[in-house]
């Protein structure tokens, strides 16, 4: 891992903190065992798993580093939410809004703020809270279509 935002300090230091970087090289002509057990069809391929080896995040292709950090948060915040641990979870979602405002990856984190809120609390006003940002600062992504239904949750 060291060309791309993997040749980067800061990359380096996140993932060195936070994560298991493991590296393996992909033959397409003969695919390794790697590469079928987690469906690798094009490289580079990030995944984000648990320790259990369960896959919450899949990241395929070049994304710049600040697009790259913004989805390794995202993926810890899904495996905290995938686990029920949801203050983790937006904790995590927020990291994402508030540090890489610009990365691709905002408006799922925005949903998934939203729906992490709502389990938290079992409050209906966060999902609404979720479309009113989508449809205010990301009205053309497919998080604000998703978000839709919740225009009709009254606040």
């Amino acid at each position: 891992m060291n060309t791309g935002p993997y040749s980067e300090e800061k990359v380096q230091r996140y993932l060195e903190e936070y994560f298991i970087p493991v590296k393996s090289q992909c033959f397409w002509d003969r695919r390794t065992d790697l590469m079928k057990q987690f469906n690798v069809s094009w490289t580079p391929t990030l995944l984000v798993l648990d320790p259990s080896g369960a896959e919450h995040h899949r990241v395929v292709g070049f994304v710049p580093s600040d697009d790259f950090l913004g989805h390794l948060k995202l993926g810890q915040g899904k495996m905290h939410f995938d686990r029920f641990r949801f203050v983790e979870a937006m904790a995590e979602f927020q990291a994402v809004i508030d540090g890489h405002p610009t990365a691709g990856v905002v408006p799922e984190a925005i949903f998934l703020l939203g729906v992490a809120g709502y389990w938290k609390n079992h409050d209906a006003t966060a999902l609404r809270r979720a479309y009113d940002t989508l449809a205010a600062q990301h009205p053309q992504s497919e998080w604000a279509r998703r978000a839709v239904p919740y225009a009709q949750i009254p606040l």
